[in-house]
């Protein structure tokens, strides 16, 4: 991919965006409904996670039988000096949905919608911001790892939200926006053979080599046992998905740093027996005027939880993985943790939690201004 660009190799070049206001995004300009949630700490994790997404798997289609499901994401910020962690729901009855379902999966957290504050968070001119998407390096019929492929020695989201860590006046994010794949999703095209069970086939075929004096090579024990994965994703619910990750910072080598480092950990989702991973590809254009613009379209379709079709395909499992709210099992400093249980006291600190991070740099430079300044 990195090759079909003309004019250099993509690589992480913050940049300054051309922006004379600071861009808010505010709850009631924004579309849907956004929910922070405060996680209690004593959760399963990627499980619980899996379960909430297995329960909100709403496929509508048209008369014609095309897809026409809401699209959702799910979004983990460091923002104002704290890790802190949101969905986004389409329509009013999904955001009813996501905090019952919430509410069942993750028990003892809190969920709210932000009303007040901003609906993502601002970024000023004086920031500079680097971004990236993920794309899979093969077919999605290809599994990424997760918990139940491969068990996880430590929950991937340690070592992601320790990379988001940064100064208290920068910001990072990352975004996962899912929306519901028919059931059909493993059939393939009808004429062009290409369903998991012709893709297992051809791998239990052994493959080709050679280019003068080609030659089958017979299937090896990983080729049998990829097939044998890909087989496995027959009938699994599964989710379109986009993957973006944003970081911004009056220290441009920061901005650099965080996105690099965040995107480098979604790596540790390689599959090794399906030779499936998430290959990362910064915005970026070799002259400045168009790389600046490239970025402030990638902020606006952040802040707008846009919808791409960038072919990534994932099982309820292989999303589970990278949209989930963690547990005590990472030990990341700066969480917005819940500490209490349903029913105990209500925490002091409760009012701080009533609206989302608007950042004091936004107060105090942009008081006044009021109403939506085009993120």
């Amino acid at each position: 991919m990195r090759n079909r660009l003309l004019g250099g190799t993509p690589q992480y070049n913050a940049t300054q965006l051309p922006i004379e206001e600071p861009l808010v995004q505010q709850p009631k300009d924004a579309p849907g409904i956004l929910l922070r949630i405060r996680p209690f700490k004593e959760n399963q994790g990627v499980v619980d996670g899996a379960g909430l997404l297995q329960s909100v798997h709403d496929v509508t289609t048209n008369f014609r039988g095309k897809n026409t499901s809401d699209h959702h994401s799910f979004e983990v910020w460091f923002d104002e000096g704290k890790i802190t962690f949101y969905m986004h729901a389409a329509t009013e009855a999904a955001a009813d949905k996501f905090r019952r379902r919430v509410g069942n999966n993750y028990a003892n957290s809190e969920v709210f919608p932000v009303d007040g504050g901003a609906a993502f968070p601002v970024i000023v001119p004086d920031e500079y911001v680097a971004g990236a998407w993920l794309e899979m390096e093969k077919l999605p019929y290809y599994p990424i790892r997760h918990h139940n492929s491969d068990e996880w020695a430590t929950d991937p989201y340690g070592e992601i939200t320790s990379e988001m860590l940064t100064f208290d006046d920068s910001t990072v994010v990352t975004q996962v926006v899912f929306r519901p794949a028919k059931q059909s999703w493993t059939d393939g095209d009808r004429f062009k053979h290409n369903s998991v069970d012709d893709l297992a086939h051809a791998l239990r075929q052994g493959t080709s080599v050679g280019w003068l004096n080609p030659r089958t090579r017979p299937a090896s024990e990983k080729d049998k046992q990829a097939a044998k994965t890909i087989e496995q994703q027959r009938g699994q619910q599964a989710f379109h998905v986009n993957i973006r990750i944003l970081a911004a910072s009056t220290d441009k080598d920061e901005a650099e740093a965080r996105a690099r480092g965040v995107a480098g950990m979604f790596r540790k989702f390689y599959n090794a027996i399906t030779e499936q991973g998430l290959d990362d590809m910064p915005v970026w254009h070799r002259k400045d005027g168009k790389r600046a613009k490239q970025l402030r379209q990638h902020v606006a379709k952040m802040a707008d939880r846009d919808w791409t079709d960038r072919r990534m395909i994932m099982t309820v499992d292989e999303l589970a993985g990278v949209a989930h709210i963690p547990n005590n099992e990472i030990e990341t400093p700066n969480i917005d943790w819940r500490y209490t249980q349903r029913g105990d006291r209500v925490p002091a600190d409760t009012d701080q939690y009533e609206q989302a991070p608007t950042r004091g740099r936004y107060d105090e430079r942009s008081a006044g201004q009021g109403g939506h300044n085009g993120v």
